[in-house]
C-alpha cells in the first residue's frame, strides 16, 4: 500500500541542514497493522507525513547538490509521487489515505456528523444528504450516534477524537495514517482509541501508527523502531522479523 525507497528528508542548505531521514526502505502491506516506535527527534512522524504524502521528500544530497542514487521516492498504492503536482498528490492523498493526529481539529462550529462528512463533500462523490448519513453512520460505529448533531466544541476530548476517527475512515482510505492519536488523551479514552484501533487492524484496515506509548504500539501485528533517522529494527508481534538498515 505505501512504499519508500532510499527516503532523505533534509532541512536547511548545503551551508547549515539537519538529516531526519537518512535513506529509509520501507514497506507497508494493504492489510498491515505497523506502529512506528522511536526517541523524540528520531524521524518517526516524519516518516509518516512523507508516506502520506503530506510532506515531499528530498531529492539532493545537500553536500554534493547531487541527486541521491537511487532517488527518493515514496509509492502510494503503487503509484510514484515524485513527479505529482500539488494538486494530483493531495487528489491521490485525499483518495487512499486518512489521517488521524494528537489534536483533533475538527470544526468546532460545525457537528459531530458534519465534521465526518467534509472530506466526502471535498471529493464530491456524495451529495450532502448521503454524506451526513455515511457519517451518522461511522459515528454509531463509535459509540457517538447520539452526538451526531452536537458541536464539535461541546464534546469531550475522548469523543472529540473518535470523530476526528470517524472523519479519517470517511473515504474509506486504504490506509489510515495515525501520528500520537492517544497523545492527549486520559488512559481511560486513550484504551478506548486503541481498542478502536484494534478492531478496525482486525478487520484488515492498513494502520500506520506514530506512538511514544510501547503498550500500543504492541499491539500493533508489526513494530518499526528508529533512531537518528534510520530504521533499526522492523519485527511482527511474535519477535519475529528481519532488522532493516542497520
Amino acid at each position: 500500500m505505501l512504499r519508500s525507497q532510499n527516503l532523505y528528508r533534509v532541512l536547511g542548505n548545503a551551508e547549515n541542514f539537519t538529516t531526519i531521514l537518512r535513506g529509509v526502505d520501507v514497506t507497508i502491506g494493504r492489510r498491515e497493522y505497523v506502529s512506528i516506535v522511536g526517541a523524540s527527534g528520531s524521524g518517526k512522524s516524519t516518516l509518516l507525513y512523507l508516506l502520506g504524502g503530506l510532506d515531499r521528500p528530498t531529492q539532493n544530497d545537500p553536500e554534493t547538490q547531487k541527486p541521491f542514487d537511487p532517488p527518493s521516492r515514496v509509492f502510494i498504492g503503487g503509484e510514484d509521487t515524485t513527479g505529482l503536482g500539488e494538486t494530483q498528490l493531495a487528489s491521490l492523498r485525499n483518495e487512499k489515505c486518512g489521517f488521524v493526529f494528537q489534536f483533533h481539529y475538527l470544526l468546532k462550529e460545525f457537528t459531530a456528523a458534519e465534521n465526518v462528512a467534509l472530506p466526502m463533500l471535498k471529493l464530491g462523490k456524495l451529495s450532502r444528504r448521503d454524506a451526513i448519513d455515511k457519517a451518522v453512520g461511522l459515528l454509531k460505529q463509535f459509540g457517538l450516534a447520539d452526538k451526531a448533531t452536537r458541536r464539535a466544541n461541546r464534546l469531550s476530548g475522548g469523543e472529540q477524537q473518535r470523530v476526528a476517527i470517524a472523519r479519517a475512515l470517511a473515504n474509506d482510505p486504504a490506509v489510515l495514517l495515525a501520528d500520537e492519536p492517544t497523545g492527549n488523551l486520559d488512559r481511560k479514552n486513550g484504551d478506548r482509541v486503541a481498542e478502536i484501533f484494534d478492531e478496525l487492524g482486525s478487520k484488515g484496515q492498513a494502520i500506520v501508527m506514530v506512538t511514544h506509548d510501547t503498550a500500543l504500539a504492541k499491539r500493533a501485528g508489526r513494530m518499526i523502531t528508529m533512531e537518528d533517522g534510520r530504521i533499526i529494527s522492523d519485527v511482527g508481534r511474535e519477535g519475529a522479523g528481519t532488522p532493516r538498515n542497520e
